[in-house]
């Protein structure tokens, strides 16, 4: 017996699903929290992507990073 094809996405599951979506979420999360994010693999293929805070992120599962920069903040001099 052969194993059953997986199931059929819908055009809006791939689109929340995609790389591009996980790099949109971490750069909001990032300017919400104020701090480092980052877009890891989780195995999973209804969630492929999971955005964490970049200290969390296992090095062997990161795709991209957000890196923070707060410019606003004054120099101590």
């Amino acid at each position: 017996m052969t194993d059953p094809a997986p199931p059929q996405r819908s055009s809006k599951r791939a689109r929340l699903c995609s790389i591009e979506n996980a790099n949109r979420i971490a750069t909001r999360v990032a300017e919400h929290v104020q701090g480092d994010t980052a877009v890891v693999k989780t195995g999973n293929p209804l969630q492929p992507f999971r955005v964490v805070l970049a200290s969390k992120a296992a090095p062997g599962r990161t795709v991209s990073r957000v890196v923070t920069c707060n410019d606003d903040a004054p120099d101590d001099q």
